[in-house]
């Protein structure tokens, strides 16, 4: 059980999207990501564990994990996977604007999983996923790589995709920029210039959860990052992130992770 790193997969100076295909004939342990991944089964089975739960796994199947989220698979069948590797910093800079798809949000929060692929939309999925394990190409094709693999992934119809808020977007970066601080919606939209329920509407709608569970979420990967990167104790992790009450920073880091913060760092650390 152990955390994969950043460095253990992504060269470094560039801002990333790398890809590889595995083979799998046994369990594979949990283990957690510093880094957003998106597996997409090729061939075979298995049963994929994670917080959440167990799920099935056939081709098709199309997982998606944010940083600090652990998974691991049992009753490996042949399970053939392709893993794609995501930099944080590419929904902050190139795909800054897919955050305003509410299909794409409601995976990214874990409102909703993503439908299986199928047909054309598997087939265009394998040889995208094929070229970017291949490596070799510059990053703005490896991202279009990326997002032709999530656009058959995506639920079809529903809702268009909303135009990124210039409000919202700015809403977004000053949580991201300032973790810890003691933020509040009205705070917020004082900083955006909305009044604080028109924030909470528009940010809701455009990034797929309201402003502060947006926030809680941050909190939580950093504090997961924390956990393993550093020797910091736990108390003093959930007053680096904005959780300076320790019970109240326990109950937070389990509703997203499922396991406590100590039990966490034992689980990953090694």
């Amino acid at each position: 059980m152990h955390r994969v790193r950043r460095a253990d997969v992504f060269p470094p100076g560039e801002q990333h999207v790398v890809a590889e295909g595995l083979l799998l004939t046994r369990a594979a342990a949990p283990h957690s990501h510093d880094f957003l991944e998106l597996a997409v089964v090729t061939g075979g089975s298995a049963v994929h564990v994670s917080a959440a739960g167990e799920r099935p796994l056939r081709r098709g199947s199309v997982v998606l994990l944010r940083p600090g989220d652990w998974h691991g698979y049992v009753a490996c069948a042949g399970l053939a996977v392709h893993n794609v590797y995501i930099g944080s910093e590419v929904l902050g800079h190139e795909l800054a604007w897919l955050r305003a798809d509410p299909r794409f949000a409601a995976a990214l929060h874990g409102a909703a999983a993503l439908p299986r692929l199928t047909g054309a939309g598997l087939a265009l999925a394998e040889s995208c996923l094929a070229a970017l394990a291949a490596g070799g190409a510059a990053r703005e094709v490896r991202v279009g790589l990326l997002l032709a693999v999530l656009g058959g992934a995506l639920p079809a119809g529903g809702a268009e995709v909303a135009r990124p808020d210039p409000a919202v977007t700015a809403a977004a970066r000053l949580l991201e920029a300032d973790l810890a601080g003691a933020w509040t919606v009205e705070r917020l939209a004082a900083a955006a210039g909305l009044s604080p329920g028109r924030l909470a509407r528009l940010f809701t709608r455009r990034m797929g959860v309201p402003p502060m569970a947006y926030l809680g979420r941050l909190r939580a990967e950093r504090a997961a990052a924390l956990l393993i990167e550093t020797e910091l104790p736990v108390a003093a992790i959930g007053r680096r992130v904005g959780w300076p009450d320790p019970n109240y920073a326990s109950r937070r880091f389990r509703q997203h992770f499922g396991l406590s913060p100590a039990r966490y760092r034992e689980r990953f650390r090694a």
